[in-house]
């Protein structure tokens, strides 16, 4: 389609008669002559046609390439519709149910929610969307407001606060309980859904009639919608979990439910966003507002707030409505997964727990823009404040994303899994690993009267299940989430092309990566040549991000010109604060390469010393232990374990670390170092491995009782692979050590949060400029507010809360120069790395 209304703009520019002379355009414009348009017009034939046969070039040498490879047969087993099945050890009954046999054998069909389904009738052919919006299953959303006040847990919570105000205020407890009365009918009011099937049916309309002027499709899986209405049908409250990347996440997953017969869910919003017209808006659509900040007054507790919501929550599901929270809390602004907020997962919890529902089913949700809708977070993540979201801001923002090509947007719903089931496997799991005493508290299964996760009295088991389980929706959205060209394309360009490519070297790394990702079952939303495919997500990412320039390259012999051609050369715009947008795309693709690139870093650090020693380099006798790999591996998983769920909850990270050595052994990165075995045990070795039935154990009992050890292989593609592998996670070890070198800064004295991050940008900063840091996206404030959490929950830093600031300073024992460079020394054994340094 692309290349085809751009065939129509060239002929309408070639075919230019002189006899056109009117041109619309605005009367204060400079006027332009026919003569300058048929230039423009003949420039931009030039170079469609220079494009075109640059790919006719591309795709001749790909042809070459695949008639001198060999022939490989395709996998017949391999499904390629894609759907992200429930974990096979927590919830193995959940994994069975909402999928039928036979569709599990037949592919899956492409559903692009912004074309109607054709109808015979008449009249239906002329107002196809009304028509449509009118044949949607009418649902009934019953209003909570009096049972939420007659709850008794909220009349306690009153009650309690009454006393409190009483203290404090020195009034009388009657009127301090009447005054608690009406804060909370207040709170619940702000608060609370006004959702409404005929602003969802008007707003389904508009939505048709809008979404096609800046989005080319928005595409999920006819099987994936199947198993959603399969799930509706069940009866249980739906509790979608979606990951969250743009304020239009909840809009498409509501008119996905809307247009699908589901119900739609009650969307939790944060309370910034009850703006004029908009808020009464969203919330006739769904959503219910909460604060961003719990707690207004330093030191105490909004028990009043808090037992609102948790008690809105809970009549919300007992009356049959579904649930759609972020568990990532915000939306993120750096393209990977945040850890997980665990608020109002906890409350459904509770729900659970107490017998409100019976059960509930968790849908995680993931989407993903081929351009993000929302702009970017560049501002915020060199440091400057977030503008808050006012009328006029609001009004603007939709005008321009009105006027914007945002792509494709793709959903992905994972299989829903049942709450009852995760429950009781983990609760197992904590009972196998703890014994308690007769003194110890356990987990409640009787009434709760509990506020929000991470709040007043919480057994410690209980918020650890609410962790598991929200870490475990994270980490499978994560794996979930369709991979766009642009992301494929950024990442490439950042981590294997930094310093430029040709169209044809690009091709060729876009072909071997869509290839590794088909066969690792990620759900790669794009089909076709991969020389049109880069050329549109060129296109979508812009001059802004990418930069492309044509080149003449001429071939000589003996001083003698023998060949003279043009080529497309590409190139990354990695300077700030360009190179954090592109940087964007680019982390989508971490959360699948990231144990890879973790053993790699590890590699490089227990290697420093040998390639240090010339005698060893020369040699090629570089080798390591399968135990120091581990360690080192294991150590760099703790450094960034606020930046990525490396694993499942249900899995032991050693496990997959050793899975991640294992590749790269398949690479050829490293293979195993026979030279120290004697001549016996190579060849028993050798015998034994014709045993299917005993070879696979003994193989894992040598690795923990035998010290195992590695050597590197330096062939040339090996080691590009390796260096790719660890550019992946350089800029985050850059921004960590010099998170950890700043500690200094902390010696003797203390600093806001605010005062310390902007220490540690300025410190980044000036490193970029000397060409010490080689990458800009470094500069980033999220990782930096990860790395402090880090150093506080190791018990480095202390930070005490003064007037809604958090103040950080050292501990006593890390309080000097000495220790605060043992910390920066520790982190920065990880970011060496001999093409660099």
């Amino acid at each position: 389609m692309v290349d085809v209304m751009q065939n129509r703009v060239q002929d309408v520019f070639a075919g230019w008669d002189s006899k056109t002379d009117r041109v619309i355009a605005d009367e204060n414009a400079p006027k332009v002559s026919t003569n300058e348009l048929k230039r423009a017009g003949l420039s931009i034939q030039k170079r469609a046609a220079r494009n075109k046969e640059q790919a006719r070039a591309v795709r001749n040498n790909s042809l070459f390439r695949i008639k001198e490879t060999e022939i490989t047969v395709a996998d017949p087993t391999r499904n390629m519709s894609f759907l992200y099945y429930c974990c096979s050890s927590c919830t193995p009954a959940s994994r069975d149910s909402l999928v039928s046999t036979t569709s599990k054998q037949h592919h899956s069909n492409i559903t692009n929610l912004l074309i109607v389904p054709p109808k015979l009738n008449l009249l239906s052919k002329i107002f196809s969307h009304t028509s449509h919006v009118l044949t949607f299953k009418k649902y009934d959303y019953p209003k909570v407001t009096q049972t939420v006040l007659d709850d008794e847990r909220l009349k306690s919570a009153i009650a309690q606060t009454a006393r409190e105000t009483s203290r404090h205020e020195g009034i009388s407890e009657d009127e301090a309980l009447r005054k608690c009365e009406a804060r909370a009918k207040s709170i619940l009011e702000r608060m609370q859904s006004k959702l409404s099937d005929a602003l969802l049916r008007f707003t389904a309309w508009t939505l048709y009639k809008l979404l096609p002027c800046f989005i080319t499709s928005a595409a999920v899986q006819s099987r994936h919608l199947d198993v959603l209405q399969k799930a509706n049908e069940s009866g249980l409250p739906l509790i979608f979990m979606p990951l969250h990347r743009s304020h239009l996440d909840y809009i498409m997953i509501s008119f996905l439910s809307l247009m699908n017969n589901i119900r739609c869910p009650l969307v939790a919003a944060g309370d910034n966003l009850r703006i004029p017209l908009f808020g009464w808006l969203m919330s006739g659509l769904g959503a219910f507002f909460i604060k961003r900040r719990m707690d207004p007054v330093a030191g105490r507790r909004d028990l009043l707030y808090r037992a609102t919501l948790h008690t809105y929550i809970m009549e919300c599901l007992r009356a049959g409505h579904n649930l759609e929270f972020f568990v990532e809390g915000g939306r993120t602004r750096t393209g990977k997964p945040c850890m997980p907020k665990g608020g109002i997962l906890s409350v459904v919890i509770d729900a659970y727990m107490d017998g409100t529902i019976e059960d509930a089913l968790l849908v995680p949700v993931s989407m993903n823009y081929e351009k993000l809708v929302d702009g970017n977070f560049v501002r915020e993540q060199l440091g400057q404040p977030k503008k808050m979201e006012t009328f006029g801001s609001t009004v603007r923002a939709i005008w321009s994303t009105l006027k914007g090509n945002y792509g494709i947007v793709k959903i992905d719903i994972c299989q829903p899994f049942s709450l009852k089931e995760m429950l009781k496997f983990f609760i197992a799991q904590q009972n196998k690993l703890t014994v308690p005493s007769p003194g110890d508290r356990t987990l409640k299964v009787t009434m709760s009267t509990s506020s929000l996760y991470g709040t007043d009295v919480v057994v410690e088991e209980h918020r650890e299940l609410v962790d598991k389980i929200a870490r475990h929706v994270v980490y499978d959205c994560s794996r979930s989430t369709p991979i766009m060209s642009t992301n494929i394309v950024a990442f490439l360009l950042l981590n294997k092309f930094r310093d430029g490519c040709t169209l044809e070297q690009l091709v060729e790394a876009f072909d071997t990566m869509r290839k590794e990702l088909e066969w690792t079952n990620r759900d790669v939303a794009f089909c076709g040549e991969a020389v049109d495919i880069i050329n549109h997500a060129l296109d979508i990412l812009g001059p802004g991000l990418v930069k492309q320039q044509r080149q003449e390259i001429t071939d000589a012999v003996d001083g003698y010109l023998v060949k003279s051609q043009m080529i497309t050369a590409i190139r990354p715009v990695s300077i700030l604060p360009n190179v954090i947008e592109l940087s964007y795309y680019s982390n989508t693709l971490l959360v699948h390469y990231i144990m890879d690139s973790v053993v790699v870093t590890a590699l490089y650090a227990a290697l420093k010393s040998q390639t240090e020693d010339p005698k060893v380099s020369e040699n090629h006798d570089l080798t390591i232990s399968h135990s120091t790999l581990v360690e080192n591996a294991l150590a760099i998983c703790d450094i960034l374990k606020y930046e990525f769920i490396f694993c499942r909850p249900c899995q032991e990270l050693d496990q997959i670390v050793a899975q991640a050595i294992e590749n790269l052994g398949t690479f050829g990165i490293i293979y195993r170092n026979e030279s120290g075995l004697l001549e016996e045990e190579i060849w028993s070795k050798k015998y034994a491995a014709h045993f299917d039935d005993s070879s696979d154990e003994e193989y894992a009992n040598e690795h923990t009782t035998r010290k195992l050890e590695y050597k590197l292989s330096l062939l040339n593609e090996h080691t590009q692979r390796m260096e790719f592998l660890h550019t992946i996670l350089r800029p985050l070890i850059d921004t960590y050590t010099y998170s950890a070198f700043c500690l200094r800064k902390l010696v003797g004295r203390s600093l806001s949060e605010r005062d310390l991050i902007q220490e540690i940008l300025s410190e980044i900063k000036i490193h970029i400029d000397q060409g010490i840091v080689n990458y800009g996206e470094s500069l980033c404030v999220d990782p930096i507010k990860n790395s402090l959490k880090l150093f506080e929950k190791k018990n480095i830093l202390e930070c005490h809360p003064q007037e809604n600031i958090k103040i950080y300073y050292l501990k006593e024992e890390y309080d000097d120069d000495i220790a605060a460079n043992e910390v920066y020394e520790t982190i920065a054994a990880y970011k060496w790395t001999r093409n660099i340094d």
